[in-house]
């Protein structure tokens, strides 16, 4: 299964993202506990401007992967893009508690200065 999740993100980023979608609800549909796949597919479903859906898949991956920084930040993003400060806020003291030695926890800091 590796190797499909691979593919996908591969697709993820050259921007084919209905190949890219298909593979990773291939992966989480055989590995629902899979958070990397729900991280991408939430990118995903994301960049096709699905936003209702990318909240939804970003949280689930959280869920299942609840120290993930790049994953609490990646969702503070995507609430920032769509001026959800309120939501952000949270989202980026969260990745700072986690650790605030990494590049997630400087840039949700600089984030944080926004406010």
């Amino acid at each position: 299964m590796s190797e499909l999740l691979q593919r996908a993100h591969e697709h993820r980023v050259n921007g084919e993202y209905a190949q890219a979608q298909t593979l990773y609800e291939q992966v989480v549909d055989a590995e629902p506990n899979n958070a990397d796949a729900w991280w991408g597919l939430a990118h995903t479903v994301m960049n096709q401007g699905e936003f209702e859906l990318a909240e939804e898949h970003f949280d689930h991956a959280i869920q299942l992967a609840p120290k993930n920084q790049r994953f609490v930040y990646d969702f503070a993003m995507l609430h920032t893009m769509l001026g959800q400060y309120a939501q952000a806020k949270p989202l980026f003291e969260r990745v700072i508690s986690l650790d605030h030695n990494t590049r997630e926890a400087t840039e949700a800091k600089k984030q944080l200065s926004y406010y």
